[in-house]
């Protein structure tokens, strides 16, 4: 569970940004909420703004995290970190900074990095296993800080990790059962898709369950996607769609890659079968993204999604939200940017789960909380939104059409 993602010099951002999911002192919509020992989280929360000002950036920062994080280990001396730092100032040399805050299996935890290009600058990872803070690891560059009783463990682990390589990720690989719980979290635990294709996901799960596809049925029906009575599916083998060269002694040089299996599925209008391409674009998204959020609710992750609205009816869009604000969700969360504005309705969303993004041409993004703004829970969201009150328009230069 995420309770806090925070961001400096990396795309448009370049002042640190800060997105909190620790909820507000409101105890209204208690649904949306997360109770854990006496702290409320949120079990969702929307970014708004016009286009270009950052919003998906944001997401692409979670991103890149998991990246570094999941694969780092792999680099080898020359390689490249892939951070790309605000360009506009003279940013482009300093150190881009991320930070998250969560909690895994019940004990909290704060892990941050900074890197140019070139190399790791700072790194560490602290939690709280009995309710107060303690130190897994501080690095700065090469030289590292851990607790006395750990520093002959930890010695093996630093030596082998090079200058562009985060040490969690590397000390993990290596069998150092401290940073393990960490490395699990934002690997296994962050789902992150910027742009949602997750087709073959949800086919396979519905085609291998029987049970999953009666409930992803049930909710496409519930949501009236044209009449949708039914899904056919059927496995069909492909055949080998191309060659490998093999250099291994006594096997041939030259083989065909193995087939594929691949399943058809197609969607039954009162028994007449439409093709996945014949369906709307909506209904197809829809279907596409309900598989994969019921495996995130279950598994009680948290899933980044850029433009959850895309192609999809706003009733629709909040139905996928609300599945994240039902009883059955105890701990998953969702993150998500849109410019749907039927979205910002309050018998949807508490104020401390509505965030704005805002950048002027050339200027760097900003983030806003709905808390940061004389609002009241019960207040018409979308009116102020759309009157300018809260920001996050975008400006339309109306001259152009004289």
């Amino acid at each position: 569970m995420i309770i806090e993602i925070s961001v400096e010099n990396y795309l448009s951002i370049r002042e640190r940004i800060t997105l909190s999911l620790e909820a507000g002192p409101s105890r209204k919509k208690i649904e949306n909420l997360i109770k854990l020992d006496n702290s409320y989280y949120l079990k969702s929360a929307a970014i708004f703004g016009p286009n270009a000002s950052g919003k998906s950036n944001i997401i692409k920062s979670i991103f890149f995290i998991w990246k570094m994080v999941s694969s780092s280990h792999k680099f080898n001396v020359d390689s490249t970190i892939p951070v790309i730092p605000f360009k506009l100032d003279n940013n482009v040399s300093k150190p881009s900074s991320f930070e998250l805050i969560f909690i895994y299996k019940n004990i909290k935890y704060k892990y941050g990095f900074s890197c140019t290009k070139k190399e790791i600058i700072n790194e560490y990872l602290y939690y709280w296993p009995k309710g107060r803070e303690s130190l897994i690891f501080k690095r700065n560059k090469s030289k590292y800080t851990v607790n006395k009783e750990e520093e002959s463990k930890q010695r093996p682990y630093q030596k082998q990790t090079i200058a562009n390589t985060l040490y969690l990720s590397r000390a993990t690989q290596l069998g150092y059962e401290k940073t393990k719980n960490a490395y699990e979290f934002i690997v296994n635990n962050i789902v992150v898709n910027i742009h949602p294709n997750w087709r073959n996901q949800t086919i396979i799960s519905m085609y291998d369950n029987p049970k999953f596809k009666n409930k992803i049925l049930e909710i496409m029906k519930a949501v009236d996607f044209g009449g949708i009575t039914d899904f056919h599916m059927e496995k069909h083998e492909k055949k080998a769609v191309g060659y490998e060269i093999n250099f291994k002694k006594d096997e041939p040089l030259v083989s065909s890659l193995p087939p594929k299996d691949f399943i058809e599925l197609k969607f039954l209008h009162n028994d007449i079968e439409f093709n996945f391409e014949e369906e709307s674009e909506g209904t197809r998204n829809a279907l596409i993204l309900l598989g994969p959020i019921f495996n995130i609710i279950e598994g009680e992750k948290v899933l980044f999604i850029d433009e959850l609205d895309r192609s999809l009816h706003s009733n629709i869009t909040k139905f996928l939200i609300k599945l994240f604000h039902s009883k059955n969700n105890k701990k998953a969360q969702i993150l998500f940017t849109t410019h749907d504005t039927n979205l910002l309705d309050n018998d949807i969303f508490r104020r401390d789960q509505l965030y704005l993004c805002t950048k002027k041409p050339n200027q760097n993004t900003q983030l806003s909380s709905f808390l940061d703004y004389d609002l009241r829970e019960n207040s018409d969201f979308e009116n102020y939104y759309l009157n300018g009150r809260v920001g996050g328009l975008p400006f339309i230069d109306d001259t152009v059409l004289d």
